[in-house]
């Protein structure tokens, strides 16, 4: 699942109160739309949905809810800040974006206890990858997009995955 989350973390809902749009290759979430991350269009279900705001300051965050385990079934959602850099999504994550995460298993939230387990899990699986560029760059495929993901500037194809726009009302839910 580290994978699924860095991938995610890096790739996809609001109009700033002045209406500034998104620029590419997130604009599609100036329209509300979310980024689904390996879609199974018969369940409606994704390994994760992400979303792009613009922060108070101006800058652009990047919520995103990942699911890390399927049995049982945990999610878990954080919130990174992100750049555009040559038509990609570029970012870092760090330790305190795990300090942050809340997590839910099945539709409960995860308790303190809970929540303390997974956070340590997480930041364990992902130190490797904490304080690396992690760049998504978007290339058209069929009916949705291929999400290339570099770290430090070097391809890392076994991380790339199909991503499509939806809508919050098409029903897509982040789960097995």
């Amino acid at each position: 699942m580290r994978l699924v989350w860095l991938a995610a973390t890096f790739c996809a809902v609001a109009q700033t109160a002045s209406g500034a749009t998104l620029p590419p290759p997130i604009s599609s979430a100036s329209e509300g739309k979310l980024q689904c991350y390996a879609p199974n269009l018969s369940t409606k279900s994704c390994q994760s949905l992400a979303a792009y705001r613009f922060a108070p300051d101006g800058s652009i965050i990047n919520p995103a809810t990942v699911l890390i385990s399927a049995v049982p079934v945990v999610t878990m959602r954080t919130t990174t800040s992100v750049k555009i850099k040559a038509n990609g999504v570029c970012g870092f994550i760090r330790q305190a974006d795990v300090d942050t995460a809340t997590f839910t298993i099945g539709d409960t939230p995860a308790n303190a206890a809970q929540t303390a387990m997974l956070r340590q899990q997480m930041g364990a699986a992902q130190k490797n990858f904490f304080d690396h560029e992690i760049c998504t760059n978007y290339t058209p495929q069929g009916d949705g997009l291929v999400g290339k993901v570099y770290v430090d500037g070097v391809p890392q194809p076994q991380m790339d995955q199909k991503v499509m726009w939806v809508y919050p009302t098409d029903g897509f839910k982040v789960r097995p």
